[in-house]
């Protein structure tokens, strides 16, 4: 069964500065990563505003195991991530969840 991934970006990124640079100016380069990301075996991916207005990411791969294979061959995404406002020294929070296989899921 699938994972979902959950990554809280730091508060320094802002969703509306996010979504705005986004379909901007690394718009070409964040279309390549989904390319690669879904290569690579992604089922889902989509950025969401939480609660503070900060960026967060929810992904649902395979395994584990192929999400963190594509992060650390996947050095654009750091890239990405700083023209967001992000801090390559500043860690996302990350959380791993197995999706569960039960009748109601759609």
């Amino acid at each position: 069964m699938s994972v979902m991934i959950t990554i809280k970006l730091p508060s320094a990124i802002e969703a509306s500065t996010a979504e705005k640079v986004a379909r901007g100016e690394q718009a070409d380069r964040l279309n390549a990563i989904m390319e690669d990301c879904q290569a690579q075996g992604c089922l889902h991916h989509m950025f969401t505003e939480d609660a503070d207005g900060g960026l967060f990411v929810v992904d649902e791969w395979p395994d584990e195991d192929s999400w963190r294979r594509f992060v650390e061959n996947q050095p654009e995404m750091a890239k990405v991530a700083e023209a967001m406002g992000g801090d390559a020294n500043v860690q996302p929070e990350v959380t791993v969840r197995r999706i569960l296989d039960t009748p109601d899921r759609f």
